[in-house]
């Protein structure tokens, strides 16, 4: 098992990769003129923020 070091170490680059996961779909959803598709990003960029809210409280109990 990981310590826990190695543990929040990997949360925070899990972190890093959600956001610019987010902000990709965000960029991407402003550049669509498609309603549907444009929908279907917001839904994937919110479940991004959730992963994101999550990732920052294993952090957080972790105890940067």
């Amino acid at each position: 098992m990981s310590s826990r070091g190695e543990l929040l170490e990997a949360f925070k680059r899990i972190l890093w990769l959600e956001e610019q996961m987010r902000n990709d779909y965000a960029y991407y959803r402003k550049l669509l003129s498609d309603e549907r598709i444009m929908d279907t990003l917001s839904k994937i960029e919110a479940d991004e923020t959730r992963h994101i809210n999550m990732a920052k409280r294993i952090i957080s109990i972790l105890g940067e």
